[in-house]
Parts: structure tokens; C-alpha cells; sequence
């Protein structure tokens, strides 16, 4: 059978999975994990947890690594245009015969398995067999519950957290910090953000419970490749994360020059910026870097989750002269009916045609901004036929 599925197959069954459910717990992931003999224990697996930023200090520490001389494994969620970005090793994109055959591998053995427990299996067994000296994970949903949590790992590093999920992960951030500080484990660095000084109190707690080490980032002053003062605090982490693994800080320098984090403040062409900024703290960060930015008038394609806030995501949106709303391709998504008669827009249902009529609307001297979701980027990249990263991320 197993000589029959194509890799064109599995993803179909994958995009069947990803937006079924999500079921919470560790349960489910730590008995398949055991059932291949717990290769995850074999991984020197550094946990990225965090509201925002999570993805790009995973780039760059990746880089970092990389770039140290280290083979090193990363694994992110979610993907913009192909699911093999979010397992990569070195910076390259997962084979699509690596990839089937991991693939086939794990569903070997699991049942009950959701989408992304499915693919957090995948990157642990193809890490292990790649013999990677460092594995990246970024989480996907909080930390005390998230499939990436393993028991044992090397360093946690906790990015930037502010008010998202609130759903599930609390209504408050200092519920959301609790759930995330759940991925601390016993004596080892947790790298934390200065920004995160609301809820230091509470970090600093559990860190000493656990009788681990608390390490604090500040902004770096070193150079970044990626766009927008946000990225100087998540390099800042990057560094001092980097710095706990004794790389040089020679080595750091170098590689934060040369990451790449497609789809975070990008531009695709002279007025067009792509931005996954997802949640109010994303689209403020967003609207900073934009003040910077020099054009006449402001065009924005927004589309979002509907279990997003919304309402505050497009209140906090840089001053603009029209406001395109659209909807992207996942289940979840607000769909343009269900927009609020208050928020003064033009709707277009599909991300491709939104473009296009930003594009008739705005000048040479005029900025289109495209946020909302992180899926919408991704449904944006795919109508132009963007690559994601490529095979190789340099």
C-alpha cells in the first residue's frame, strides 16, 4: 500500500486534518513518541514559546546555529504556502520522498493523532534520523498542553506574550504566562524578553521552582536582515540564546545579517508589505514599523480568524485611506458577511482580486499593506506564485 500514496496524497489527507478539531493535551503525542521508542530524547531540542515572534526567533536561531557549524533541525508552524516549511533541517525544506516517507512512518503506528501532533511526530522522527545536533521547536498553542512540549529539552526561550487565544490559554496574560511557563523544565536557561516585565514576577517563580535559570534579553544593537524595530527584541532573544550554546558572538553577528523569515515584513514589490501580524500586539508592532515607512497614502487588504479580537486588530491599524477586508481560505476565517456595518470598508471576497483592487487604487507613491493572518499572507503568496522560502532558505 504504502508504494501507492503519493506525496500529492498526503497532502490532500493532511489539509482534510489540519482544520477538523483541535483537541488539547499531551497525552496523545507522549504515547506515540514512546511508541518509536522516544527519539525526542536523543534531540538537544531548544522550546520557543510566546505570543508573538516565536517563528522568527526560531529563524534566526536556526541560522545562528546553522551558521556555527551546528546541523540543525527546526520545526514552525504554521506554513504559508508549503506544510514541508515547517520541518526544514539546515535551513532546506523537508524532500517530498523525506516527507512521504516520514509521513508513512508515523501513521505506521499512530491512531488518534491531530493534525499537528501528527507533524510535530514527523519532525522528531526526521530530525533523528537526519542526527541533527540542535532541534528548533517552535511551539504551536501555548506551552503546558502544546504537542512540542517534551519532558525533557534543552533550553526554553519565551518570546513576547500578550493577549491571544484567550479562548483557551485564559483571559488575562497572566494566565496565558502561566500556561506558557509550563514548557519550563528543571535546571536548565529560560531566555525570557524584557518585555515581558508585567509578568516577570510570575516567570521569575516558576524558573526558581523549577530550579532553573533565568536569563533576560534586551533589544541587540547587532544589524538584522529582518525588517521593523520588533525584530532588534526578537533577535535580542536569538542572541541570547545563541550566547548559552557558546556561539561566538562573531558567528551571531553573521547570521542575523543573512536570516530569512518569509512573509514578516516582507516586500514583493517597491509598495506592496506582507505581514503575519495576527493579534492587536502583532498589528501595533506592525503599525510602528510602517510610521517609518515614506509613501503618500495607505492601502490595507486585512482578513482574520474569526476567534480573533478584531474589532481592537482594526482599531490599532496604521491610518489608512481605504480598508479592503477580505477572507482567506481556512475554515475559520471572519468571512466578509460577518463583518461589522460599523468598520468602514470595501469587501473582496477573494485575497487574489483584493490585491488587484488595491493595486487599481494605489499610486506609485502609495503603500499597500497586506495582515490580518498569517493565512491570508500565505493565500496572497500562493495567488503569485511566491515561493514560501524555496527548497533552501538562505
Amino acid at each position: 500500500m504504502s508504494n501507492t500514496v503519493t506525496y500529492e496524497g498526503i497532502v490532500h489527507y493532511l489539509n482534510s486534518m489540519e482544520f477538523s478539531g483541535m483537541k488539547m493535551g499531551i497525552d496523545r503525542i507522549r504515547d506515540a513518541l514512546y511508541l518509536f521508542g522516544n527519539p525526542e530524547k536523543d534531540l538537544k531540542v531548544i522550546h520557543v514559546v510566546g505570543t508573538n515572534g516565536k517563528g522568527s526567533v526560531a529563524a534566526m536561531m536556526s541560522k545562528i546555529i546553522e551558521r556555527a557549524g551546528h546541523k540543525v533541525g527546526m520545526f514552525t508552524s504554521p506554513h504559508l504556502v508549503d506544510v514541508r516549511e515547517r520541518i526544514q533541517v539546515n535551513n532546506q525544506l523537508i524532500s517530498k520522498e523525506e516527507f512521504r516517507e516520514v509521513f508513512l512512518e508515523a501513521k505506521s503506528k499512530f491512531t488518534d493523532l491531530t493534525f499537528f501532533e501528527l507533524i510535530t511526530l514527523m519532525a522528531v522522527l526526521h530530525f533523528s534520523k537526519q542526527k541533527v545536533d540542535y532541534a528548533v521547536f517552535e511551539a504551536g498553542l501555548g506551552g503546558t498542553y502544546d504537542a512540542t512540549n517534551f519532558e525533557t529539552s534543552l533550553m526554553t526561550v519565551i518570546t513576547r506574550i500578550s493577549l491571544d487565544h484567550t479562548h483557551i490559554l485564559g483571559d488575562t496574560v497572566e494566565k496565558i504566562a502561566k500556561d506558557k511557563c509550563g514548557a519550563i523544565k528543571q535546571n536548565q536557561p529560560v531566555v525570557v524578553t524584557h518585555t515581558n516585565n508585567t509578568v516577570m514576577d510570575l516567570i521569575r517563580q516558576i524558573v526558581d521552582e523549577k530550579e532553573s535559570r533565568l536569563v533576560l534579553a534586551e533589544d541587540t544593537s547587532y544589524d538584522v536582515s529582518l525588517k521593523g524595530q520588533f525584530q532588534k527584541e526578537n533577535a535580542g532573544i536569538a542572541v541570547m540564546a545563541a550566547r548559552e550554546l557558546n556561539i561566538s558572538d562573531g558567528t551571531i553577528k553573521k547570521a542575523l545579517q543573512e536570516v530569512r523569515w518569509p512573509g514578516r515584513v516582507e516586500f514583493i514589490e517597491d509598495n506592496i508589505l506582507l505581514d503575519c501580524a495576527h493579534n492587536p500586539a502583532g498589528i501595533t508592532a506592525l503599525g510602528k514599523y510602517v510610521e517609518t515607512l515614506e509613501y503618500d497614502m495607505l492601502y490595507i487588504v486585512f482578513g482574520v480568524s474569526k476567534n480573533k479580537d478584531y474589532d481592537e486588530m482594526i482599531r490599532l491599524l496604521p491610518r489608512h485611506e481605504k480598508l479592503i477586508f477580505t477572507q482567506s481560505s481556512i475554515t475559520r476565517r471572519l468571512h466578509i458577511e460577518e463583518v461589522p456595518d460599523s468598520v468602514e470598508c470595501i469587501k473582496v471576497r477573494d485575497p487574489a482580486e483584493a490585491l488587484s483592487h488595491a493595486k487599481g487604487l494605489a499610486g506609485e507613491k502609495d503603500l499597500i499593506l497586506v495582515c490580518g493572518s498569517i493565512f491570508l499572507v500565505g493565500d496572497i503568496k500562493a495567488s503569485l506564485s511566491l515561493d514560501s522560502g524555496q527548497d533552501v532558505i538562505a
